[in-house]
């Protein structure tokens, strides 16, 4: 399987790659052209300082009078002049020559420009030839000075290149990172979004590129949202249309297990008739609510959840007394969450429901709301029930999953409760109680 691939990365590779290419190609280019020209601009030197020297001597060499040119004057040197020599032959002899040839000995160029090795350098060396007068000039330069030349004109080039080159990148870096921004922000849009928002996607002020991705979404959200309600529907449709039958056939149970009444060996055929009717119907309400919960537009604000499970307490309290189960209570008040307090109220009940339907008579069961930490508040439930084991623990937030020892239950309100708190951000946690039963604990922020 391949790993993703960051665009960003290859968007700046793509567009770096071709700058230092081109730039390294324009360096090249440079270089060439510069040496060209230097060869150009130095060869015509060499053969302008032949015509000057023999417009100098071709006067008093053709009058045969006693040529020298003097001393050389030390304060007129040049650094460079050390790479710049000459030599004049009348009649195949030297008349006259530049201290810095005399390393050249007995070697002749031949006529124009030669390149030669003399001493260890390499000289350029331009020769012409007088015939008519017997004259030969020749004039040298070292190649050394065209290459500082060279080398002085390439590093002028190269490093600006180096120094404004990171800057460009740099440059490049924020610029693909601004341009890429929009990505950036729908897609941390969607991730933050919960599992119930499927509202459209802002298309204000986006790119041409990207609006089409992001309108796409925003039909499949619609296609989403339509597939969900038309499940909601069915199911409202479908709980409302067995409450009818099931609310008949509990009356006709009743009514039989009256008639009964005289009929041991069919009590109890009938009273399971009876239970598992109410079960049916437990499990129609249970499917309204979710459904309901689902389809409608939770809104959040800041409530206070220990007043609202003392209410809970107080409404299905009955039912604890009705089993004769020690139902005690320690709620710190005034502590205050930010949540749907339907939905909410809707775990709280299920929790406190199922510790009183799952523990048998004259159990126990405590309820406790607190803060830890000064930010989290817990809610602790736990009887003295069966209890569940471990390999279920996780199973039981599933719909319709009963577990194995238990016979009562629709298998909807556990998973109702990891709904609402997946909602709220809250985090539910089943543990054994001690010395048996079960303990839930539901952890969410204060505010």
């Amino acid at each position: 399987m391949k790993s993703n691939y960051s665009l960003r990365k290859r968007l700046i590779l793509w567009i770096s790659i071709p700058i230092l290419c081109a730039t390294l190609l324009a360096l090249l280019a440079s270089y060439l052209f510069a040496r060209h020209e230097v060869e150009e601009v130095y060869d015509a030197q060499l053969v302008h300082s032949a015509k000057v020297l023999l417009q100098l001597t071709q006067h008093e060499i053709s009058r045969n009078e006693e040529f020298h040119l003097g001393i050389e004057n030390p304060d007129l040197q040049h650094k460079y002049e050390r790479n710049l020599g000459f030599r004049i032959w009348v009649d195949n002899r030297i008349i006259t020559q530049s201290p810095i040839t005399e390393v050249f000995s007995d070697f002749e160029a031949p006529p124009g420009f030669s390149d030669q090795v003399i001493a260890g350098h390499e000289w350029r060396v331009f020769v012409f030839i007088d015939t008519k007068n017997k004259i030969k000039i020749e004039v040298s330069e070292r190649y050394d000075i065209r290459y500082e030349l060279i080398i002085q004109l390439m590093m002028a080039l190269i490093l600006p290149a180096l120094a404004f080159l990171p800057i460009i990148l740099i440059i490049i870096w924020i610029g693909v990172r601004k341009v890429l921004k929009p990505v950036v922000k729908i897609s941390a849009d969607v991730d933050r979004r919960s599992t119930h928002d499927l509202s459209p996607i802002k298309k204000e002020n986006l790119p041409r590129e990207i609006a089409p991705l992001v309108q796409a979404l925003n039909r499949l959200f619609e296609r989403i949202q339509e597939s969900f309600n038309r499940e909601r529907q069915f199911t409202d449709n479908a709980a409302h249309e067995l409450r009818t039958p099931l609310a008949a056939m509990k009356t006709q149970a009743q009514v039989l297990l009256k008639k009964a009444a005289d009929m041991p060996e069919c009590s109890a055929d009938l009273d399971n008739l009876h239970a598992s009717i109410d079960r049916a119907a437990h499990m129609v309400d249970q499917l309204l609510s979710f459904t309901r919960l689902q389809g409608d537009q939770i809104e959040f604000e800041t409530l206070n959840l220990s007043a609202l499970t003392s209410e809970v307490l107080k409404e299905i309290s009955p039912l604890a007394v009705k089993k004769k189960i020690n139902l005690e209570a320690d709620i710190t008040p005034g502590i205050k969450v930010r949540g749907n307090q339907h939905a909410l109220e809707i775990v709280v009940r299920n929790l406190i429901d199922n510790a009183i339907k799952f523990t048998p008579a004259k159990g126990r069961i405590d309820v406790s709301v607190h803060e830890e930490n000064g930010d989290i508040v817990v809610v602790k439930i736990s009887d003295s029930g069966l209890g569940i084991s471990d390999s279920e623990k996780q199973n039981v937030f599933e719909r319709f999953y009963r577990v194995q020892k238990h016979k009562q239950g629709s298998g909807l309100g556990l998973s109702m409760t990891k709904w609402v708190c997946d909602l709220h951000g809250a985090e539910i946690l089943l543990s054994d109680n001690t010395p048996s039963g079960l303990c839930v604990n539901v952890t969410i922020k204060s505010v």
